[in-house]
């Protein structure tokens, strides 16, 4: 069957994710440790903690982690019961949400799309391919980035993690994708940087790409992608015939 859809994650596959997304983090860490000083201090805890709780060390991001793989609302459960906050977890969580968007709206100039994509995507606009998104990022974040990269208007669909829909690698975004282009799954490729990615492609019944842009290693994606490319940038639609 003919591959008429390409769906893509968005960091890491499509923006670059690693300076990004360590500062919006440790933004909102920051943020989060003033606002719960008292907490914080009743378990011992450094924004340290909270980071490494979520999948940073340092400068490294864990591939496995909750930044690189999982929605928000994980992240902010994780970090809940770390916590325990005199709050409800809803309440919490929508906290959680406002500080990453607010941190990610705070630093513009750290939106990038990755170099060639956007030429890329234009090209495969062009040769008649419907275009989605499928990220763990919610809404608000969602739209904001990609209208500072420039590559909103290229996207037939956007999926998005909000907490009103399964979060890979759940199938549900890429059967939302399939519904809203009258595609089967059989008929889409799925790219992403993380194993999550390649498990929500094998969980929907899709193609799945890997690339290296990310914070997965060939090695770590090798065995669950059907090929890796470097790049999206990279990629030709000759390639579908592997």
């Amino acid at each position: 069957m003919d591959i008429k859809g390409l769906l893509f994650d968005k960091d890491g596959t499509l923006l670059e994710f690693h300076q990004m997304w360590l500062k919006v983090s440790q933004g909102v860490v920051t943020a989060l440790s003033h606002r719960y000083r008292t907490e914080m201090q009743m378990h011992l805890l450094t924004e340290e903690h909270l980071l490494e709780a979520i999948g940073i060390h340092g400068e490294y991001v864990d591939n496995h982690g909750l930044l690189a793989a999982n929605p928000v609302e994980d992240t902010a459960e994780a970090w809940f019961k770390m916590l325990t906050p005199s709050c409800e977890l809803v309440a919490f969580t929508t906290q959680v949400k406002a500080l990453f968007n607010q941190q990610v709206e705070d630093n513009p100039s750290l939106i990038q799309p990755l170099p060639g994509v956007k030429a890329t995507l234009i090209k495969l606009k062009q040769k008649g391919f419907r275009l989605g998104i499928a990220t763990a990022d919610t809404k608000d974040s969602t739209i904001y980035s990609l209208e500072k990269a420039g590559l909103i208007g290229l996207f037939d669909y956007l999926g998005y993690s909000d907490g009103d829909i399964a979060p890979k690698p759940a199938p549900a975004l890429l059967q939302g994708f399939c519904e809203r282009c009258d595609l089967t799954p059989a008929q889409v490729v799925m790219f992403g940087d993380t194993v999550s990615d390649m498990a929500f492609g094998l969980n929907a019944g899709a193609g799945k790409v890997g690339v290296l842009t990310g914070t997965a290693t060939q090695d770590e994606l090798a065995p669950h992608a059907d090929f890796i490319l470097a790049s999206v940038a990279d990629f030709e639609p000759e390639c579908l015939a592997r």
